[in-house]
């Protein structure tokens, strides 16, 4: 059984909730992470969630411009806005069961979204700033300190 499976067995979700989250590891590579009121589901450790599934509905990451579209779709699911560059769409386990291919795709394209954006930082979802770039002595070739001075010329 792998970790996926554990997780699901552990959290103990609805029929829809556990198919949705089988097809999805079908059809794209997903990671999971298990907390205690639901599992996460991301193209990669470092990336960030793309899917929640808790015991009785899904929460899918969508980016907030595509968000009221995809929520016109799927009636009885609910928006929740998050932070500005991510909003989710609380999908309950009854309109997943409605809607399966529907909502198979709207997880499988937030784990590709995800794939492609900020990194997060230990896998637990938050997104690591980007480092700044180390000015450097073209001479000497040391980074040179805050205050810009190479450690050798000065």
């Amino acid at each position: 059984m792998n970790t996926m499976q554990q997780h699901l067995d552990d959290l103990g979700p609805t029929p829809p909730v556990r198919s949705l989250a089988d097809e999805l590891a079908k059809r794209t590579a997903v990671e999971s992470d298990r907390q205690e009121q639901y599992v996460s589901l991301r193209p990669s450790m470092e990336g960030a969630v793309a899917v929640y599934l808790h015991r009785t509905r899904v929460s899918i990451a969508l980016p907030p411009e595509r968000a009221p579209e995809v929520a016109s779709q799927l009636h009885g699911a609910a928006l929740n806005h998050k932070t500005p560059a991510t909003t989710y769409l609380d999908v309950p386990d009854g309109v997943l069961a409605a809607q399966p291919g529907l909502v198979l795709e709207l997880a499988a394209e937030a784990v590709a979204w995800r794939a492609s954006g900020p990194m997060s930082s230990l896998g637990i979802g938050h997104a690591k700033q980007p480092e700044k770039a180390v000015n450097i002595c073209p001479q000497h070739f040391y980074a040179l300190t805050p205050s810009g001075a190479c450690p050798v010329c000065g």
